[in-house]
């Protein structure tokens, strides 16, 4: 294994034994692990044959790197589709496995998200969110934007914010 951190690496094997490290702790995407394989080594070359010989063994799987990302945040129960969008572009996920991705959130899931996103605030009882107001309607809107929440789906969490007041007074 290799201690010394700060030592470069200068062959294939020693890139391929240094990935296979890395990968030994998470998944990874391809760009995001070949950004921290030239912190160890500057051959691009090297790199390269490391990463080929990865993905020749399917150490190195973009669609299941992209998979494992959406399964990591659909943990995350109160956000919406922006914000799926931002983790899988923040997480580097190659540009063809994001509309499939995107794809697989259904929009019942994301109406059943936005409706615990309510429900989360709504516990809080803060009146900062009380749909009877202006300031409470805009409070409610800029919360479920900040989730990653986009037009039709606030609406759906704004119809759901007026439905409770109604029947909680």
């Amino acid at each position: 294994m290799f201690r010394n951190a700060s030592r470069s690496l200068t062959t294939t094997e020693e890139v391929y034994e240094y990935a296979l490290s890395l990968l030994d702790r998470r998944e990874y995407g391809e760009k995001e692990l070949v950004q921290k394989l030239k912190r160890r080594c500057s051959s691009a070359a090297l790199i390269r044959e490391a990463v080929e010989k990865l993905k020749g063994y399917d150490l190195l799987n973009e669609e299941r790197y992209a998979n494992r990302v959406f399964e990591a945040w659909r943990g995350k129960k109160v956000y919406g589709r922006l914000h799926l969008q931002a983790e899988l572009l923040k997480k580097q996920v190659d540009e063809r496995y994001i509309p499939v991705v995107l794809n697989m959130l259904t929009e019942e899931e994301e109406s059943r998200r936005v409706e615990e996103a309510y429900l989360q605030i709504a516990k809080r009882h803060d009146k900062k969110y009380d749909c009877s107001t202006e300031k409470g309607v805009a409070a409610l809107v800029r919360y479920f934007a900040a989730r990653g929440f986009g037009p039709s789906m606030i609406r759906i969490g704004m119809s759901k914010a007026k439905a409770d007041m109604d029947t909680h007074g």
